[in-house]
């Protein structure tokens, strides 16, 4: 609690007030890591700091911006270094401990840190992820939504962390460290320290970069010890702080009898410049038995004569007073905490008190409590920080009552330049017979008044008198002699915000007031008695009422939306209703209508410091700039929402419709609260641009001269198609089916994404750009093209025909007509519906039936949905899994995909129509039953219950029959919804292309190019069965790196990073 420390002696003071403050505490100085910090390190030791703590460039608190988070300071292995040869160097690194911090998380980092010369190690990061903590960089703003760094009892109350976990991690780091010691063949850390010989440069590590070749890490490196033999490498003994030749010594004695039995005591003597903090231990000692209560005023009393040193009455408690006859030297009264100082001239003095300085710079810094009276002038920076001490002197020098929060300050003489600078709060009464006193006042947040009311009045004469009294003042004698013609003279220095919060404080003591004299009076008449009826009433209603947050409003608040307002998406349509249709469930709602929802639900967004809903693998695999759009449709910037959202996203219309939304799954806020509906707010963003006619064709200005065939047109397909139609090369689309789209058009039913208004408007948009579309093309089958004559007359080739291999369930019967792959039946019925909007009779129909849907998922939810509206007699759906948790397990943490029970369309539907929910859970399918009628249809399905138990040996579940659980289904149609296995081999036997286990094409991910040279693989025929965004994530990566292989160093797509989005400067929006 300095003002300034602008050099060393000024530290060591501070050091001194702090060890008087707590002599058994250890007083520890932060240095930032740094060019040259061993010398300043070498300065705090010499200024007696018990414990040196070197911090690295890494870390450091939430709030911090990212520009001091990523540039200020070095990593503290160097600073460490430096710091230990400098301190060795000079023979001064016995007498401290030496601590560094800076993101150390492992024992290995701790064992670094010792061989550096750190004996301590400070860990704050991995502790509070232990309790919960998630980087949210909102420390300073009070809304930590995990409840750690706030005092907001509502979001307090949200912490869930347990000490134990954090015991758990030292613990563990604990025994890293052991590891570590023992493989090197040390028992004890004191060993260690400062052995910087045993850390070796990893030569592969500088051979690996040109850029490190030329970096001599020698110096870094070189044992401490060997700078100077003999002297102490570790620390060895204590600071000598001088603390048993303190006049406190001496008062302790003395005041013991106040002390230990509260009675009053005097001591006389007198004081010298040497005697620095006088009067703190004294208070160390008052307040350890008596806290911050302190003795009652007075009970003791110390007379000193002479000139006092630094620090005079530092942190002294109420029930001690100093009275000084002479002078005081800097940093009177320093954090005051209600005791009272009186410094005053000798009455032999032959100087005017004043005219002269009495007391030196900084008096009262930071002083919370307690009174102060000074015959004389102060030096500078009088009051600074004043928060809650009355003071009075007779004139003070430049930047008086500086950033003053609190507390009264009587100025009975001249001031100086730049009064009142920064001050918040308190309130100075200046003396200022001759009117100079406006032109010292920097008036940047306070205003000037004349004393008028009698508060104001009441208090400056009280202190004035005081004054007088305790230091003899001639200057108040005269004040006090003529008060109302003096009074007059005062300038009363207000700030602004500090009246109005007095003012408001005021009035509501006024109400409180006379709402207790009212009660008083004890008014008996009718109506008091019918108020009083009435109120009681209301008291016993509202407690019946649970107030529930709102879901929108029309100017919500985003500063706390996340808490106070609740989750609520555009949801579905009604199912009755959309069970008479083909039309989407989502609903649809006019943006006029839905602007106070969207507006709220953005206002939910936290916009987290680290998002972890585009987290790749996590998040969202498209790397989604989810808090910015989110944050422009809070502000009603739509259009600019849009082009946020085609940064990274090719096909919203897609992801916002039929995409699980992993996004929300790893939702910051979905830890305490309901996630944010990112999903409804990306949908209807997208929609809005074709409402409003902003997603128009835009084709490339220049064209590259280069052919690129994609073969398949799925999301993967597309995205590829579409980068690299941007990027200016001639793109041409394979499609197997009769239409273009893929799994969007044929996999998908139409009540989750409508072909026409959905899919085929994005295909024919891409058409418009110069993408070409050639349908019926199976491409590598008999009478199709063939994929060595598309090589030859392409520059490059990428396969995105996706996994289309059915997974099958080879039991008895399963050749029985009536048992089908869920996507025989998806796909023709979508195909009859746009044909013929189901009049031709090409589909698989299930009115009337029996229908078994087996294996849950989206394709089971889609089979249901379909069945349904064709009118089916019942429906079940088997899994072979367990019934999922309402909430998460244990194991299943955020931010994984919550693995939780969840109802979606088709189950909504099933459960409205039949009065029961269509899944069965922990069934295996063991036979398909024939008709008896040898028609060789199906009749039902036989089944059996199974129990999930946990193998011992490997750890892994395992199913086994429940015996006596068998049972017949009755079953007219059985579909198979088991997921798939990955693609068709036709490709790979053409090509001859690599494979990898699961028999998928073989691709880095991030290079994405197969064994053969030219031809790349994107999608689920690369990765596996996977969702529609990392299907758009994969094709624009593979786009971007069929760019660079084409274009080399011209590319203009960026490099594919990790989390799926392409690098580089963004193409333009739509």
């Amino acid at each position: 609690p300095h003002h300034d420390i602008s050099s060393i002696e000024d530290l060591a003071q501070l050091i001194h007030d702090c060890k008087n403050s707590n002599p058994s505490a250890r007083v520890s100085v932060k240095l930032v890591s740094e060019n040259g910090v061993g010398t300043i390190a070498a300065g705090v030791v010499k200024g007696k700091a018990d414990h040196v703590l070197i911090s690295g460039h890494d870390g450091g608190t939430g709030a911090s911006r990212w520009t001091g988070i990523k540039s200020a300071g070095l990593p503290w292995e160097l600073g460490l270094a430096e710091t230990q040869q400098t301190l060795v160097a000079n023979d001064l690194r016995g007498r401290t401990v030496l601590q560094t911090d800076g993101q150390l998380k492992t024992g290995r980092d701790l064992l670094v840190a010792t061989l550096l010369g750190a004996e301590e190690w400070g860990l704050s990061t991995a502790p509070l992820m232990t309790m919960g903590c998630i980087m949210m960089r909102k420390c300073h703003k009070n809304t930590c939504p995990v409840g750690i760094a706030t005092q907001d009892e509502e979001l307090r109350a949200k912490f869930a962390g347990h000490e134990d976990d954090v015991v758990n991690f030292f613990f563990l780091l604990a025994e890293d460290l052991r590891g570590h010691m023992a493989a090197m063949g040390y028992t004890s850390v004191d060993e260690l320290v400062g052995r910087s010989n045993l850390l070796i440069p990893d030569a592969e590590v500088l051979g690996s970069r040109d850029k490190l070749h030329g970096i001599d890490l020698s110096k870094i490196l070189t044992p401490s010890a060997s700078i100077r033999p003999g002297a102490a490498v570790r620390n060895v003994t204590v600071q000598d702080h001088g603390l048993e030749l303190a006049l406190d010594k001496t008062l302790v004695e003395v005041a013991k009898p106040a002390i230990e039995r509260g009675e009053k005591v005097t001591y006389a003597g007198t004081v010298s410049n040497v005697n620095r903090t006088v009067g703190c231990m004294l208070s160390h000692e008052v307040t350890k038995k008596y806290a911050g209560a302190g003795l009652p005023d007075g009970t003791i009393d110390i007379k000193l004569e002479g000139s006092a040193g630094q620090s005079l009455g530092a942190f002294m408690c109420k029930g001690i007073t100093i009275e000084v006859t002479g002078d005081a030297n800097d940093y009177v009264g320093k954090g005051l905490s209600g005791g009272h100082i009186v410094v005053k001239p000798p009455e032999s003095a032959t100087f005017e008190a004043h005219e002269s300085i009495v007391i030196g710079n900084v008096a009262l810094y930071g002083a919370t409590a307690g009174k102060a009276f000074f015959r004389g002038v102060a030096a500078e920076r009088f009051c600074v920080r004043n928060s809650g001490a009355r003071a009075v002197v007779e004139g003070v020098g430049d930047h008086g009552c500086e950033y003053m929060t609190g507390g009264y300050a009587v100025i009975l003489g001249p001031t100086g330049r730049n009064f009142a600078a920064g001050m918040s709060g308190g309130i100075a009464y200046v003396y200022d017979p001759h009117g100079a006193f406006p032109n010292n006042c920097n008036r940047g947040e306070v205003d000037l008044y004349e004393i008028e009311d009698a508060e104001d009045s009441e208090i400056v004469l009280g202190l004035v008198g005081e004054h007088q009294a305790r230091t003899g003042s001639t200057v108040a004698a005269e004040i006090l002699a003529d008060w109302s013609k003096a009074k007059s003279k005062f300038v009363k220095v207000y700030p602004r915000d500090y009246k109005k919060i007095m003012e408001a404080k005021k009035a509501k003591e006024a109400n409180e007031r006379e709402e207790a004299e009212l009660k008083a009076q004890k008014i008996d008449d009718a109506f008091a008695k019918l108020k009083s009826m009435s109120s009681v009433a209301d008291k016993e209603l509202s407690s019946n009422i649970v107030v529930s947050r709102p879901t929108q409003l029309d100017s919500p608040s985003k500063v706390r939306g996340f808490v106070e307002y609740e989750r609520e998406a555009l949801g579905y349509r009604d199912a009755n209703e959309r069970l008479k249709d083909w039309k989407e469930v989502h609903r649809h709602d006019p943006a006029d209508a839905i602007k106070p929802l969207l507006s709220t639900q953005s206002a939910r967004c936290m916009d987290c410091g680290t998002p972890f809903c585009h987290q790749t693998n996590t998040g969202c695999p498209l790397g989604n700039k989810i808090p910015e759009w989110n944050e422009l449709v809070h502000q009603g910037r739509w259009r600019d929402a849009l082009d946020r959202l085609h940064e990274t996203n090719n096909f919203p219309e897609f992801t916002g419709r039929v995409c699980p939304a992993p996004c929300e799954g790893s939702c910051t806020l979905g830890i305490i609260e309901n996630p944010v509906t990112i999903k409804s707010i990306e949908c209807t963003i997208v929609d809005r641009g074709f409402d409003e006619g902003w997603i128009v064709p835009k084709p490339p200005v220049k064209r590259t001269g280069k052919k690129v065939a994609v073969i398949g047109s799925g999301p993967a397909g597309l995205a590829a198609a579409d980068q690299l139609n941007k990027a200016g090369h001639l793109v041409t689309v394979y499609e197997r089916a009769d239409r273009a789209g893929g799994l969007m058009m044929y996999g998908v039913p139409n009540m989750k994404a409508d072909k026409m208004e959905i899919v085929q408007r994005r295909v024919d948009l891409l058409a418009a750009e110069g993408i070409v579309f050639v349908t019926d093309a199976h491409i590598g089958a008999e009478g199709h093209p063939g994929v060595h004559d598309i090589r030859e007359e392409s520059d490059a080739v990428v396969l995105a025909c996706g996994a289309t291999k059915p997974r099958d369930l080879p039991v008895d019967g399963r050749d029985l007509d009536g048992v089908h792959f869920a996507m025989e039946f998806l796909h023709a019925n979508t195909k009859s519906l746009l044909d013929s909007n189901l009049s031709d009779g090409n589909y698989i129909d299930a009115e009337g039936k029996s229908v078994v849907v087996i294996g849950g998922g989206d394709t089971g939810t889609d089979c249901i949905g379909t069945s349904l509206r064709h009118g089916c007699k019942s429906v079940v759906n088997f899994e072979l899994m367990t019934k999922p948790p309402d909430v998460r397990a244990p194991g299943n943490e955020w931010p994984q995909w919550p693995r939780i029970f969840r109802v979606d369309y088709g189950h909504e539907e099933a459960t409205v129509r039949d009065g029961k929910d269509p899944r069965t859970y922990e069934v295996l399918t063991k036979e398909f039953i024939p008709k008896a009628d040898g028609s060789g249809k199906i009749a039902g399905v036989k089944t059996v219950r199974v129990r999930w138990v946990k193998d011992e040996a490997t750890g892994r579940m395992n199913f086994e029959e429940v015996e006596g659980s068998e049972k017949v289904w009755e079953a007219d149609l059985v579909l198979l919804a088991m997921g798939f296995l990955g693609p068709e081999q036709t490709l790979v036997e053409k090509l001859g292309l690599d494979v990898d286990q699961r028999s998928n094409f073989k691709a880095e991910f991030g290079e994405f190019e197969t064994s053969v040279p030219g031809v790349f693989a994107a999608g689920d025929c690369r990765r596996g069965q996977s969702l529609v965004v990392w299907a758009i994530s994969e094709g624009r990566g593979a786009a971007a790196k069929v760019d660079a292989y084409l274009m080399g160093a011209d590319a203009t797509l960026g490099a594919f990073d990790a989390s799926g989005a392409a690098e580089g400067k963004p193409l333009p929006a739509r």
